[in-house]
């Protein structure tokens, strides 16, 4: 049997996807992995059924567990930080995806632990994922590399140097997909109230967006640039852009989306 070396708490939405993109990359295996989550999320479930092991609450199955990703709700982290730190070898390295939870505030938890923190995002599960990562002095370089290979295997990857960045990438790929899922919900709803049937409204506002996502990642042009070619002079979609371009529009609605999930996300701190 092999060593449980990975641990996971928190299961659920995020945990989940964390954990399914893992397995898929074959980064880590069911039988290296324990969960804590009284309710785990269906991700984490088929990982469970596949060799996962999982705990209610830390016990003294965590000796071998190189490799810790806190993934609870940042208020739960001081329910847990007695029994974790009783049970987790202190050469464990702690990565944190809490939003709004400071190194500094781990450290005060996880006393002389490495830590990290990062900001992955929900395509991580299927490998289209993009990460930030700052992380404590205590971090070795094989530590470091470990990360790498961790969040590579779920997509893009960055290491910054300033954890202030870390607020700014949760308003803007940490949260990103939600905006733009409630985009595809507001363009399927404008697609049915100018005639077409529910569910070819779906179709169209869904491939829409799943092509010209695939357009921009398999082209070298900025976004501006594929926006332009789109744009025929006096045409429709020049009249189009004319209402999401004008002052206080979209441009600006967006900044005020990012600025609220920033100001958020300091106010855990």
């Amino acid at each position: 049997m092999r060593n449980r070396t990975h641990l996971v708490i928190g299961a659920g939405k995020m945990g989940g996807a964390l954990i399914k993109g893992w397995i898929l990359s074959e980064i880590i295996i069911p039988e290296q992995l324990l969960i804590i989550d009284p309710h785990p999320s269906e991700e984490a479930n088929k990982a469970i059924k596949a060799g996962a092991l999982h705990l209610k609450k830390p016990n003294n199955k965590l000796q071998n567990v190189q490799t810790t990703i806190l993934a609870i709700k940042p208020q739960k982290i001081n329910e847990l930080s007695d029994s974790l730190s009783k049970y987790l070898p202190q050469n464990s390295l702690i990565i944190s995806i809490l939003a709004g939870t400071k190194i500094k505030k781990l450290q005060g938890i996880f006393n002389n632990y490495a830590i990290v923190r990062a900001m992955p995002n929900t395509p991580s599960s299927i490998a289209k994922g993009i990460t930030g990562f700052v992380k404590n002095s205590e971090v070795n370089k094989n530590q470091t590399l470990e990360v790498m290979k961790l969040f590579r295997a779920l997509g893009k990857v960055y290491e910054l140097n300033n954890e202030t960045l870390i607020n700014a990438i949760t308003g803007i790929s940490g949260s990103g997909p939600a905006y733009l899922f409630y985009f595809i919900e507001a363009l399927e709803k404008a697609a049915i109230e100018h005639g077409l049937p529910e569910g070819l409204a779906a179709v169209f506002a869904r491939e829409t967006i799943i092509g010209s996502a695939a357009l921009l990642e398999n082209s070298n042009d900025t976004p501006a640039k594929l926006r332009q070619n789109v744009t025929s002079p006096n045409g429709t979609t020049e009249a189009a852009l004319k209402v999401l371009m004008k002052k206080n529009g979209l441009e600006r609605l967006i900044n005020d989306t990012v600025n609220a999930a920033i100001q958020r996300s300091k106010n855990l701190e």
